[in-house]
């Protein structure tokens, strides 16, 4: 199985060691452990809108701690071998991730009630963190082996992380002392818009070019559909930054937060209902049939993407904040989250497999790359991922406080789940 998977244009040589991938994919847990403490303490005060401390705590728990982690581990392995180019001085990427964690710990400390000097802290760690990350992988997304419609998503996800982190600093300036910025609310509109559209589901689509066909034998999506996709991703970046510009010429009738809503309808489009359907469809044609349930973390979370432009509908026609931390919680935990752990399922495996066993074919015997991780394992992370989803779902509607506490609960489960299954495959080595 593992000989003849297809990886064709990939250049697996370039891949950097395993232990840096890793050690980020290994903090994820300690990423929803946060987040699920944060619940169990704080209860249904985090979920009631998202101006509250505690929310933004929590929100930053996942978005920091989870999702980013994820995604700039698996950025490191990437882009050295799908663009072909080599990310230099890897070497500080223990220092990127100690300053991430250090400043989410500082940011997360300073919104439960910290002192002031640990929002400064946090600022100064993100603000090293993401140069030290961001100036070496621009520079070899800038100057790819290859330049397909991956590396091109890869890359304009890059220039939405760097605008979403600046815009982040500057905000949480706020709160260490110094003054928010004006039009704090449109500010906070336009980086979750950036943060979720851009950078995580410029990521995500991008990636499953590659990993959808490459571990489940899907169909190759056509390069015409992804440059139409990718066209349609940019200008809805783009358009809201316009529509911020444009908003005093039209103030009588819409205000710059619903332009830039309307500006951001072509990515929102694109993110969270043409590419949901698209690799859907994809999967439902793929030529292995065997029952693989990392592949069911994808089906999931593809599904409640398609929910998440109906949320943001309801966010705008109705005043209740609690449609705002519904739509959050449907994006960041449901959708990017749940995609997010079928990927470690699948591509931990496989790294363990090709960092240490590839070059033993045909010399000795090798296991095969699905038996270094029983399904048992990926169920059990599947049904709590799932269970703290719909909990979830039922404490922010029904805001009953007990359930936004076992909703904690039920993320502790998951993130020590999700750690001994990393633990599990990542300790495995040759006879």
């Amino acid at each position: 199985m593992n000989a003849v998977m297809p990886t064709g244009g990939l250049s697996l040589d370039q891949a950097p060691r395993l232990s840096i991938p890793a050690a980020f994919f290994l903090t994820l847990p300690a990423g929803i452990l946060a987040a699920g403490f944060i619940l169990m303490f704080t209860g249904s005060t985090a979920l009631i809108t998202p101006l509250m401390p505690q929310t933004l705590a929590l929100v930053h728990a996942a978005t920091l701690g989870v999702l980013a982690m994820g995604m700039i581990g698996a950025l490191y392995q990437m882009t050295p071998v799908i663009a072909g180019t080599p990310v230099p001085f890897t070497r500080i990427a223990p220092l990127v991730q100690a300053l991430l964690v250090v400043g989410l710990a500082g940011f997360i400390w300073r919104l439960l009630g910290g002192p002031i000097w640990s929002m400064s802290a946090a600022i100064f760690c993100f603000a090293i963190a993401f140069l030290a990350f961001l100036i070496p992988l621009g520079w070899a997304l800038l100057r790819p082996g290859t330049n397909n419609e991956t590396v091109q998503g890869m890359r304009l996800a890059i220039i939405s992380l760097m605008t979403v982190t600046l815009i982040g600093l500057v905000m949480a300036r706020g709160y260490s002392g110094h003054g928010f910025p004006d039009n704090r609310f449109l500010w906070m509109q336009i980086h979750l818009t950036l943060a979720l559209i851009g950078w995580v589901g410029g990521l995500i689509m991008s990636v499953s070019w590659q990993v959808i066909p490459m571990f489940y034998l899907a169909p190759v999506v056509s390069k015409t559909l992804m440059r139409l996709l990718f066209s349609l991703l940019l200008a809805g970046l783009v358009l809201p930054f316009v529509a911020i510009f444009a908003a005093q010429e039209v103030s009588d009738f819409l205000t710059p937060g619903q332009l830039a809503a309307i500006g951001a309808l072509p990515a929102a489009v694109v993110v969270w209902l043409l590419h949901p359907l698209l690799i859907l469809r994809n999967i439902s044609r793929r030529k292995r049939r065997r029952r693989d349930t990392s592949l069911m973390f994808w089906k999931a979370g593809l599904i409640i993407a398609l929910l998440l432009i109906p949320s943001a509908i309801l966010v705008f026609l109705l005043p209740d904040p609690r449609w705002q931390v519904l739509f959050g919680w449907l994006a960041i935990w449901g959708w990017a989250g749940m995609i997010m752990h079928g990927m470690l399922s699948r591509i931990v495996p496989f790294l363990v497999w090709f960092h240490r066993y590839s070059a033993r074919v045909g010399l000795e015997p090798v296991p095969s790359m699905r038996s270094l991780l029983p399904q048992r394992r990926i169920q059990i992370g599947l049904v709590l991922h799932l269970s703290s989803v719909i909990l979830g779902v039922a404490a922010i509607l029904i805001q009953q406080d007990m359930l936004a506490r076992l909703t904690g609960v039920i993320l502790a489960a998951t993130a020590i789940s999700l750690g001994s299954m990393l633990f599990h495959v990542l300790k495995r080595r040759p006879d």
